[in-house]
């Protein structure tokens, strides 16, 4: 004898099935979501967001700024302007990236990322031609996936770039496995090609 659904998965079920037609408005839906952005999760969206080429150049000057400040103590230690401006930039470039983590935060907080009011439910549609966001305040966004720069994405979520700090953020624990991973997949195919212009 089959099993009765219990009334939690009951309700579920239900509440995805209006879900769905609610989706419809936009288009045949290909990925639907709702989650609760959080600052746990904001702190996810900002190691996606923070370009790592950006760490790499403060890790660069911090290391470049570094040498040249005991290059110049050992052969013009009299050269205090130059000692210090060194000593400046060196502290500065090597704080920002052993906490990288906080300035990415900042970055992301700038963003459309950023955490706006008391109620911040996201609810995210994904069609063939476009990414909607429904969020805070009834604000609803639509990103034309021909405007999509880059996605960046880990086990736990996805950072979808539109570019002008335009994302869209996007957990996994929302959707099954196999749903996200073929997410993941279908924006990758939407980035633009390397070196296609």
């Amino acid at each position: 004898m089959a099993k009765k659904p219990s009334t939690k998965a009951r309700k579920a079920n239900e509440e995805a099935v209006r879900q769905s037609k609610l989706d419809e408005k936009y288009g045949k839906p290909l990925f639907s979501l709702t989650y609760e952005m959080s600052e746990y999760e904001l702190a996810r969206a900002a190691n996606l967001y923070g370009p790592d080429r950006m760490k790499d150049l403060f890790n660069g000057a911090a290391i470049l700024s570094l040498a040249l400040l005991i290059f110049v103590l050992v052969t013009m230690g009299d050269n205090i302007v130059l000692t210090m401006v060194l000593l400046v930039v060196a502290v500065v470039t090597s704080s920002i990236t052993t906490s990288w983590s906080r300035f990415a935060t900042f970055l992301a907080r700038k963003s459309t990322l950023g955490l706006m009011g008391e109620n911040n439910q996201h609810h995210i549609v994904v069609t063939e031609d476009k990414l909607v966001e429904e969020g805070p305040d009834d604000r609803v966004v639509e990103y034309p996936l021909s405007e999509l720069k880059h996605s960046r994405s880990s086990n736990e979520a996805t950072v979808v770039d539109f570019g002008s700090k335009r994302c869209v953020y996007i957990p996994r624990a929302p959707m099954s496995e196999g749903r996200y991973q073929a997410l993941v997949r279908f924006l990758l195919d939407h980035e633009p090609k390397k070196g296609k212009h």
